[in-house]
């Protein structure tokens, strides 16, 4: 593959100041949302809130996990003569089971598990490496108008790696946006705003009681650090989840419309509507549902607050 002379000059100068770590959940290749054109994803671990609908479960703890398909397993018995801490179990029934709490993530059951029933979910790596993955798409971002966008989790859960590793992107000539909750301090989430084309600003629901009670936390933060994003000019994009039950009613629409007017001009709203597809990882991580019978909204069930937003003068995209 022959070497961009932009992304040679950012790697030597990511390397001057040391190598710069972060725990990635994944790097999705050749994706067409979060940004425009086709875009390279890196999806980052930890997250502070615990939103109710969260499809990535997987990347909300800050540290490594250990995803369990136990549809996959064979019942060999490799796993078990591995595990020196005793995490994994047999059950009465035969069943194998993960005792999460004793779990070192050694890794050496993954070494022997051939049927692949266990998965490691988050690896360490340099903004030089990532760089490196982006590399392989620079066709692709040159040719749609793409680029790079960095989520997570909540990539601000671990600011100084989103930071170099976007200001690395922007010195290797590719577009790069930025998918956040915004819940950080001020000081650390303006640091990463000269490196950005592009904000997608994550707003699910305007009351502070009722935000704490879906997300673990209250949205006064979050709502602040926007309109400072806002002030700055950062091109920005809304991308509010649509939760039937939880967000969707006209009253926090009407709240949303308001606040947005009140505090600068974004590009769009994105409306993005509730889905199950994360589901099944809550069972592989241990962890139960807590929206398993809510069913996701049909397209003309968000027509309604799309009409509503555009209304107020706002441009309004259904997805990403």
């Amino acid at each position: 593959m022959k070497k961009n002379r932009k992304t040679e000059k950012a790697r030597k100068n990511v390397a001057k100041n040391g190598p710069s770590r972060g725990i990635v959940s994944k790097i999705q290749r050749l994706a067409i949302h979060d940004g425009p054109g086709i875009r390279t994803l890196v999806f980052l671990k930890g997250c502070p809130l615990r939103c109710l609908w969260c499809s990535s479960p997987e990347t909300q703890a800050r540290e490594p996990e250990m995803l369990f398909f136990p549809e996959r397993c064979i019942g060999c018995g490799q796993c078990l003569k591995a595990c020196a801490p005793g995490a994994l179990q047999t059950s009465p029934t035969g069943r194998r089971t993960m005792d999460r709490s004793r779990c070192n993530f050694c890794g050496a059951c993954l070494e022997v598990c051939y049927a692949e029933a266990l998965r490691a979910v988050g690896q360490p790596m340099t903004v030089a490496q990532v760089l490196e993955e982006m590399e392989r798409d620079r066709t692709f971002y040159q040719d749609s108008g793409g680029g790079v966008t960095v989520s997570g989790g909540e990539p601000l859960q671990q600011p100084e790696f989103t930071r170099e590793l976007l200001a690395a992107c922007k010195e290797a000539g590719l577009h790069t946006a930025l998918e956040t909750s915004g819940f950080q301090s001020w000081e650390l989430f303006a640091t990463v705003l000269p490196h950005l084309d592009l904000l997608l600003y994550d707003v699910k629901q305007m009351d502070p009681g009722q935000h704490q009670k879906i997300t673990g936390v209250t949205n006064e933060l979050i709502l602040a650090n926007l309109k400072k994003a806002l002030a700055r000019g950062v091109p920005t994009v809304i991308r509010f989840p649509v939760i039937p039950g939880l967000n969707d009613d006209e009253a926090n629409v009407c709240e949303l419309a308001d606040f947005l007017n009140r505090v600068g001009p974004i590009q769009r709203i994105d409306l993005l509507s509730y889905h199950r597809m994360g589901e099944t990882t809550y069972g592989r991580l241990g962890r139960l549902y807590l929206l398993a019978g809510v069913v996701p909204p049909r397209d003309e069930e968000l027509t309604p607050i799309a009409q509503r937003l555009s209304r107020e003068g706002f441009r309004v995209n259904l997805g990403g």
